[in-house]
């Protein structure tokens, strides 16, 4: 089975699973970045368990890294530890429920993503959203295009939207109001002054799928973690759009040209970036790093 199948079969699984569940309670994470905003419940681990299942079945010698600490020990084995693995496997990367906060409510705005990347190269992801258009699936294949589902519509390849900022509908991921990113919380006051309108979307995931299908025109994210860009990276350059990643440094954004191994280590926020068509994200860019 190709790889985009057996993320799409693993993001549909947990994502089924996710959305059977009703929490009774949810744990807070310690987390550095976000503090107490961050929180785990038992659709993670119900969504990790039937994504990493599936793996084994579809793809049983790949490795993968999960947002969540793996709880059942049977699949630890082919756990990365290590950011030199990564040089030399086939690894899915995996977001068990982007969103747990709006999952823990009964919201819709969660996800289930999983991506694929072979020695550092991205070539398949998945990302699957039960709860929107009555169930929204987006995915790529590398050099093959995207392609989104929604409901019961049969899939259709997606392209980028082509919107320049005053017609524009941008969306921010929640962490660029926190306290901690002091460019970021400029930014939104000024891009909601010059741009159509402005939205948050609680799931780094969605958001991306979202702009691949041009159902939205850019997102903005300041440090994240791999999980929740790598589906979502793949999805959006095969619809013909642009993300540009950078590195923080004492609050200064640094923009990169390439990927390297290190920003894909687990532990770590390594990256932000600013997602959309070509020139919409050349120009907020522009306008991130006039804030400094």
């Amino acid at each position: 089975m190709k790889p985009v199948e057996v993320c799409i079969n693993a993001a549909l699984e947990g994502g089924k699973a996710a959305a059977g569940v009703l929490e009774a309670k949810t744990n807070t994470k310690r987390d550095r970045d976000v503090g107490h905003h961050a929180i785990v419940g038992v659709a993670d681990y119900t969504s990790q368990f039937e994504i990493l299942k599936t793996l084994r079945r579809l793809d049983p010698e790949a490795w993968y890294i999960t947002e969540e600490n793996v709880q059942d020990s049977k699949f630890r084995k082919f756990y990365v530890k290590s950011v030199s693995h990564l040089l030399a496997q086939r690894v899915y990367i995996i977001d068990e429920l982007d969103g747990s906060s709006s999952h823990s409510i009964g919201h819709y705005e969660w996800s289930v993503s999983v991506g694929y990347v072979e020695r550092l190269r991205h070539t398949a992801g998945a990302i699957y959203a039960p709860s929107v258009w009555g169930g929204a699936l987006f995915s790529a294949e590398l050099g093959k295009g995207a392609w989104s589902q929604l409901g019961s519509d049969k899939p259709s390849r997606i392209k980028i939207g082509k919107r320049s900022l005053p017609q524009a509908y941008i969306l921010f991921g929640p962490d660029n109001f926190m306290p901690q990113y002091p460019l970021h919380n400029k930014l939104t006051l000024k891009v909601a002054d010059k741009a159509r309108t402005i939205n948050i979307c609680g799931s780094c995931a969605l958001g991306l799928g979202m702009v691949a299908a041009g159902k939205a025109d850019a997102l903005i994210q300041p440090l994240q973690n791999v999980w929740d860009w790598t589906a979502g990276k793949l999805i959006l350059e095969e619809a013909g759009g642009s993300i540009s990643f950078y590195e923080m440094q004492r609050g200064k954004v640094i923009p990169i040209e390439h990927l390297k191994s290190e920003h894909y280590e687990p532990k770590e926020r390594t990256l932000g970036f600013i997602a959309g068509n070509g020139a919409l994200v050349r120009e907020l860019m522009k306008q991130l790093l006039a804030l400094q």
